[in-house]
């Protein structure tokens, strides 16, 4: 549980999902699960460092606001996955 700024409360989770794309559909094939105090890289950082879902060569899209650079080099040097963040229209 988790109390709002404006004193309210509430509870449940965030789910991280990696998507494999198909010819015409996605299929789930990595999930985390968390409370929600759990900051988003801290969920998604084991999927991204250690899941075997990934291969050198593969290509990842990416929300910018979701990596943080220690992040993004490792699946870039150490898993050769290439990542791909979308600019921003003010860029």
């Amino acid at each position: 549980m988790v109390k709002n700024d404006d004193g309210t409360s509430a509870r449940g989770y965030q789910l991280a999902t990696v998507r494999t794309l198909l010819d015409r559909a996605g299929l789930l094939s990595q999930v985390a699960l968390s409370p929600i105090p759990v900051h988003d890289v801290a969920l998604w950082r084991p999927l991204l460092e250690q899941a075997p879902v990934w291969r050198a060569g593969d290509l990842r899209r990416e929300d910018r606001g979701l990596l943080d650079g220690a992040t993004l080099s490792h699946m870039q040097r150490q898993r050769q996955v290439e990542v791909i963040t979308p600019l921003k229209a003010t860029m």
